[in-house]
């Protein structure tokens, strides 16, 4: 790391873990680095980091970004998170134009000048948040760091600095508890789900499983629940593991809540080339694919409100479209039939993005008119051949 300043720099580590981590937020506090970092976990997941002459101000990213810090809000701004028509209203008042680094700090920031949440409550949540960032990153294989340092952090737009070794010490720390409890190979991002009901009653009393029921239907990660029944994440998720481990309940993954404040529609200049439009809820999935799709010579456009989909394609007509199979609220073999119904669309290249890969999945798309099939985690090269094999002319 000679270089720390230069733009877009960029350097592959494998075993991410809290030393790793340290050396790197240590050497960018050393050079006094400002702008944001972004950690790579290639093909998954990235997560940015927005620091001021190299001390932390705000982190985002990772699997589930919309509701890490929704709950957090739960946590620790509650009088917030329980007035919904002040949240919504607060969220409609942010535009793009004056989101600095991300929606979120931006709602946190204003609240803050406003009065309307205190110092100590913030820098709790946000300290929480960083927390859970860097817990999930000793979780990686590898991971690959960009630095730009284009992004404009002005010391007017700042809550407050944080050391990076703050945080990274206590999620290690716990990391090291979430293996110590036999854990380690399981994301608390995982959301319990019963699988065995008879099973499970045998060997529980009926109001704990009417409890379970209730509270293990796969819609909400084992942080989601730890925060809604106010317990420790690392005793309530140890307290499944029998029942995890006898195939009573499993855990599985679940997609992230939709972003209230949706980024921007982005497009090549390069009018010339081909448009390829990505539709998938996950802000992340899309930046991923854009990244891929420029590097390619194409234009790009990100569609992550799937409600609104059809209107925006009918809108921007792409040459071929990514499609996600499974949404919130709707799903990839409802929008795919719907442009199959037009017939500006009817030979488009509509391409399934799904991580179950299944034999009924793919012949349910086919029905419904898909062309073609990529796998999550999605791979560079397996986008490349997309465009080569549909748009070589």
């Amino acid at each position: 790391m000679d270089t720390p300043n230069k733009e877009n720099y960029s350097v592959p580590i494998k075993g991410f873990v809290a030393s790793k981590q340290t050396y790197l937020f240590n050497t960018l506090k050393k050079h006094q680095f400002t702008g944001e970092v972004k950690l790579v976990y290639p093909g998954r997941t990235e997560w940015r980091f927005y620091l001021y002459m190299g001390r932390l101000i705000y982190g985002t990213g990772g699997e589930h970004s919309v509701r890490r810090w929704r709950r957090n809000l739960v946590a620790y701004l509650p009088s917030i998170a329980t007035d919904s028509l002040y949240l919504e209203q607060q969220i409609q008042s942010i535009s793009h134009d004056n989101i600095k680094f991300c929606w979120e700090y931006e709602l946190l920031r204003n609240w803050l000048l406003n009065g309307k949440a205190d110092r100590e409550s913030v820098i709790k949540m946000v300290n929480n948040i960083l927390g859970e960032i860097f817990f999930d990153l000793n979780q990686t294989v590898e991971i690959t760091f960009h630095l730009d340092n284009a992004v404009n952090v002005p010391i007017s737009e700042q809550m407050f600095l944080l050391d990076a070794n703050q945080v990274i010490v206590p999620a290690w720390q716990q990391w090291q508890g979430w293996i110590g409890i036999r854990l380690g190979d399981r994301s608390p991002n995982k959301a319990p789900v019963i699988r065995s009901g008879e099973k499970l009653q045998e060997s529980i009393s009926p109001k704990t499983y009417a409890a379970f029921s209730k509270l293990f239907n796969g819609r909400n990660t084992l942080r989601d629940l730890s925060i809604q029944l106010k317990r420790d994440l690392s005793q309530f998720s140890s307290s499944l593991l029998p029942y995890i481990q006898q195939g009573y309940i499993d855990l599985v993954s679940v997609a992230d809540l939709p972003a209230p404040i949706s980024p921007p529609t982005v497009i090549q200049p390069d009018e010339k080339s081909p448009l390829i439009a990505c539709i998938d809820d996950s802000p992340m999935i899309c930046e991923t694919m854009a990244t891929i799709v420029k590097k390619a010579g194409f234009q790009f456009v990100g569609i992550t409100e799937p409600l609104k989909a059809i209107a925006k394609i009918l809108a921007v007509k792409p040459d071929l479209i990514f499609l996600d199979l499974i949404m919130p609220n709707t799903n990839g073999y409802e929008i795919c039939g719907s442009l199959r119904k037009l017939s500006m669309f009817r030979q488009t290249p509509i391409i399934i993005v799904t991580s179950n890969d299944g034999m009924i999945e793919r012949m349910r798309t086919k029905m419904v008119g898909a062309s073609d099939f990529i796998a999550k985690p999605i791979k560079p090269e397996d986008v490349t051949n997309i465009l080569n094999k549909y748009l070589s002319n």
